[in-house]
């Protein structure tokens, strides 16, 4: 059998994670804590940035935040709002995440070294 090729993130729940970028969510944190807000980034680590954070505890004190950094290994839960479509949202990231790929191996149009070699143009500038 071979090894399954893709990003690491595409075969774990992290991919959904990563869907969410651009909604609202609730997280959960290890130590009761509840931020809700603009998932703004995830990395492959599941530490998250969000965006207009309400960070809330639970005696019901709460704290309004422009942008909070969490530590993956301190999430319990990331709640998905209702109005996300998770399978669409997924395959709409891996896609993203495709076209991205394509881009930084696609040659961008530029004279490459070889064909300006052959052409006999110089490639050397001298410096006076």
């Amino acid at each position: 059998m071979g090894k399954r090729r893709g990003r690491p993130w595409e075969r774990s729940l992290l991919c959904v994670i990563k869907a969410l970028q651009g909604h609202q969510v609730l997280v959960e944190l290890q130590n009761d804590l509840y931020i809700r807000g603009l998932l703004d980034d995830c990395d492959d680590a599941m530490n998250v940035t969000i965006k207009d954070a309400s960070l809330e505890d639970v005696e019901g004190n709460m704290r309004k935040l422009p942008l909070i950094f969490v530590r993956g290994s301190n999430i319990r839960f990331v709640h998905i709002p209702d109005s996300v479509n998770v399978s669409d949202a997924v395959e709409e990231m891996r896609l993203l995440q495709d076209q991205v790929a394509l881009a930084y191996t696609k040659p961008q149009g530029g004279p490459s070294i070889k064909s300006a070699q052959t052409s006999g143009e110089s490639s050397v500038v001298e410096d006076s």
